[in-house]
């Protein structure tokens, strides 16, 4: 290819209309030149460096151009495609359907203008439009973010702007269209110099410019000054990350050219979103101003840095004072790369115009890539609307409000029956994760019936009514005068009934449980009914109804469980199958209980498994239960019984001393006097006895004890680690079987342990409250009342729920629609009730423009055919 013919590739060279026309149907005619050429520069990502490099070589090329760019002066058309411009005029109404309806941040392609203060930013944007229209000053100029979309016309003489926000309303003055930016900057910002992410939309109409929208962003600072925040900073690279860390962003990256280009902020900012410099366009300003001797030309080639660069050369401050227009500093601009030495190889691809030209090409070429993805945007965003719109009806008249609101009637209802069978839609939505974190619906009312219920019942103290004295007066009331043989039987239905009443309580308070979780699931799941926020009164309405439908079933319900637990009173019956009273009611010639227990001490000095049985104030102990010949004999009249728990300090305390007494041993092998006084020390430790008998001295654990159960060296603590372990002594630390001051035994259990206290402790006490009957009498009442009131208890477990269920919580799914659709129609102010909030009347309003305005640019983008590929620069 000859430098000529890649100078008219590069330079979107101007032609006439007749030229136009021909060049059109060429195009029409040869599509594929178009398309190879496309794949060409895919293919080969260094085609515009290398095409960028002959260029600047070729010079003939470059005057030939120059001549042709100065011929656009008079106001001829680009070479651009019908199609590439039509597709910059679909994004611009685009554009501002979605600003209307409040979607501005849809990514859209754009070109974001990004640099420094006093970079030369305004400047460049006013050169791509060829007149003055923003506002200039010390400081942060541009305080908010100014969309511009600058649109070809060329049917009109005047040019002319709009203002999104002020409608149809046309400025033809430039001065006015600045000072409409600084008004409504000051609008939103105020006048202290702070920023707003707020937009202004601005349309110039010109026949001198070309298709192109560009954001203006504020110039980055580092220093606040006057009233501006301390993050000025910040703030400003938030914003423009904001909009250039979109993917369908164009950065152009604004930097002086008499600076050095590692401190550039703009290209900071560009190479942190863009690093492989994909969407990415460098302007370098202020040629003119170069130190003599310098130039730019190495990062204008490309060789100094992998990103395109454009130069261009804005008007100085001198000619700002003396009003030197944008027309002629163009003319002046285009003079300067011609001229210079340095510059004038490449002064066809240098410049405002040609900028123009780059940006128009590179943006086309961005939105045809971009256009799939924006029509399916279109179609996710217009769903999302119709499908609110639907939940609100499309309409405002009475009738569909009415049967709107009806419908909400029938599916709150199922909605409620739902919640409470567990068939809930949470159930089978994945997304919605509060649904595997908190029970709800009828999955409560359950956890009150398998949970609440029966820790309640658990809190209760039975034994506070079933004291050896409360028991002893029952059975001296039931026998009255007249001795009796045998436990009265009056004496077990006067304990049981205490019990059971106890129970009373307990079951009311579920039901009332019951009915506040089905306040709660009536007003979670209207909650949860999205047409209840078009009629609150009506929301409002049917929460009451609710509430009291259940509220009704309150004292029935109640009614029904108090019969439950009286029922129980009434009868009671010992043929239960669960109970097993002829177990406590043999007569085993005396004893009061008997079981294995594992002990230690009289005649042997291991531990061995024994069937012990106690008898009046005697305990004795078999080789098992068929032997009749007992094995030992331990009188129990003033004996103290410990549990584990009872010694567990007292043994910690013990074997540290002795621990010491060791190490002190050790220590002085020759002071045996001292030793042997330390060891009596530890016989005078004093222990914590029960109640009312503190200060008994205990016996040592002697060194052999010290190696537990199998023989090995053990902590005592270890080998007696186990709630089942108790003890029987005398606290005067007399012999109480075989010469041994202690009997050391194991329970089976913890059950097992807890009646071998009792009962040995009754029997230690030496015979008060009637003797030997009255006190098997006493235990006999206990055994036989503990074990009904646990059938009881499972009997009510469950038939409360079952009651709670019958009478209160069917009735309310079952009548729950019935009740709420024949109290509403009855209502007077049945008009009121359905009236709608003014707010769902505005929403309603708001989606059908939005409605619109999407379907609209639909069929915008349906007549978008498929556009022919753009040669990029």
């Amino acid at each position: 290819m000859s430098s000529e013919e890649e100078s008219k590739e590069l330079s979107l060279e101007v032609t006439s209309e007749e030229e136009e026309e021909e060049t059109s149907s060429g195009e029409e005619e040869s599509g594929s030149g178009e398309e190879e050429s496309e794949s060409g520069e895919e293919e080969s990502g260094s085609g515009e460096e290398e095409t960028g490099s002959s260029e600047y070589e070729t010079g003939s090329g470059s005057e030939e151009s120059g001549s042709e760019e100065s011929g656009s002066e008079a106001g001829e058309s680009f070479t651009t495609t019908e199609e590439g411009e039509k597709l910059i005029t679909i994004v611009n109404k685009l554009q501002d359907a979605f600003t209307k309806v409040g979607m501005a941040n849809l990514d859209l392609p754009q070109i974001a203008v990004v640099g420094c203060q006093s970079s030369g930013k305004s400047s460049v944007l006013e050169s791509v439009v060829g007149r003055d229209f923003l506002p200039r000053g010390s400081g942060i100029v541009t305080r908010r973010p100014l969309v511009l979309q600058l649109i070809r016309d060329t049917s009109i003489q005047d040019e002319y702007g709009q203002f999104l926000h002020k409608g149809e309303k046309k400025y033809f003055d430039y001065k006015e269209i600045e000072a409409e930016i600084v008004k409504d900057t000051d609008r939103i910002t105020g006048q202290n110099k702070g920023l707003s992410p707020i937009p202004i939309n601005l349309k110039l109409y010109s026949p001198n410019v070309v298709n192109l929208t560009m954001i203006d962003l504020p110039g980055v600072t580092k220093i606040a000054v006057g009233d501006q925040p301390e993050d000025i900073e910040k703030q400003i690279n938030d914003m423009v990350l904001n909009y250039i860390s979109r993917p369908n962003c164009i950065i152009l990256a604004v930097t002086p050219a008499n600076t050095d280009l590692a401190n550039s902020d703009s290209l900071k900012l560009a190479k942190q979103v863009d690093p492989k410099r994909q969407r990415s366009v460098g302007v370098l300003t202020k040629l003119d101003l170069m130190d003599e001797g310098t130039d730019a030309v190495e990062i204008l080639e490309g060789r100094l840095m992998d990103l395109k660069f454009i130069g261009v050369v804005n008007r100085s401050q001198k000619d700002l004072q003396n009003n030197k227009d944008v027309k002629s500093a163009q003319s002046s601009e285009q003079q300067f790369f011609k001229n210079h030495p340095k510059y004038m190889h490449m002064s066809h691809v240098m410049g405002s115009k040609y900028l123009a030209k780059v940006l128009n090409n590179k943006l086309i070429n961005h939105i045809q890539r971009c256009l799939p993805q924006i029509n399916k945007n279109v179609e996710k965003e217009l769903e999302s609307a119709q499908k609110e719109l639907q939940k609100l009806g499309v309409d405002d008249d009475d009738l569909q409000r009415k049967q709107v609101a009806f419908s909400s009637l029938s599916g709150f209802s199922q909605e409620f029956k739902n919640l409470i069978d567990g068939t809930s839609s949470d159930v089978d939505d994945i997304k919605d994760q509060s649904f595997a974190t908190k029970i709800i619906g009828g999955a409560r009312i359950r956890a009150h019936f398998i949970f609440s219920l029966p820790s309640d019942v658990k809190k209760l103290r039975l034994e506070d009514d079933l004291t050896d004295e409360k028991i002893k007066i029952y059975i001296q009331n039931a026998e009255g005068a007249i001795s009796r043989l045998g436990v009265p039987e009056k004496a077990f239905h006067w304990a049981i009934r205490v019990g059971i009443t106890k129970l009373m309580e307990p079951c009311r308070q579920c039901v009332l449980n019951v009915e506040k979780e089905l306040i709660e699931i009536i007003t979670a799941t209207a909650n949860k009914v999205e047409q209840f926020e078009m009629f609150p009164m009506l929301k409002e309405r049917i929460l009451d109804i609710a509430t009291n439908l259940v509220s009704s079933l309150r004292e029935p319900t109640l009614d029904l469980v108090t019969k439950l637990v009286n029922m129980e009173l009434a009868y009671i019956n010992f043929d239960h199958p669960n109970l097993h009273i002829r177990k406590y009611t043999e007569d085993k010639t005396g004893e009061l209980f008997e079981s294995w227990l594992t002990k230690k001490g009289g005649k042997s000095k291991k531990w061995q498994q024994r069937w012990f049985v106690l008898k009046a104030r005697t305990l004795f102990y078999y080789s098992g239960p068929n032997s009749t010949t007992a094995l030992g004999v331990i009188p129990l009249e003033g004996c103290i019984i410990e549990t584990w728990e009872d010694i567990k300090k007292a043994i910690n305390q013990n074997f540290g001393s002795n621990n010491q007494n060791q190490n002190q041993q050790n220590n002085n092998n020759n002071n045996n006097n001292n030793n042997n006084n330390n060891n009596n020390n530890n016989n005078q430790q004093v222990y914590p006895e029960q109640k009312g008998q503190v200060g008994t001295k205990v016996p040592p654990i002697d060194q052999k004890q010290k190696r537990g159960l199998f023989g090995k060296k053990k902590n005592p603590l270890n080998s007696l680690n186990n709630k089942c372990y108790f003890r029987i002594r005398h606290p005067s630390g007399r012999s109480i079987l075989h010469n041994r001051p202690m009997l050391e035994l194991f329970a089976d259990d913890e059950k097992a342990l807890k009646n071998w206290v009792n009962f040995i402790k009754r029997a230690a006490q030496g015979g008060r409250g009637g003797g030997k009957k009255i006190n098997k009498d006493i235990w006999l009442i206990r055994e036989v009342v503990t074990s009904y009131f646990r059938t009881a208890k499972i009997t009510l477990f469950d038939s409360v729920p079952k009651a709670i269920m019958f009478s209160m919580v069917n009735p309310v799914k079952r009548e729950l629609e019935s009740s709420l659709m024949v109290k509403i129609y009855d209502e007077e102010l049945l008009d009121d009730i359905m009236s709608e909030d003014p707010g769902v009347k505005e929403k309603r309003q708001r989606l059908k423009r939005t409605v619109l305005l999407l379907r609209e640019a639909q069929e915008i983008m349906k007549d978008v055919k498929k556009f022919k590929s753009i040669k990029k620069y």
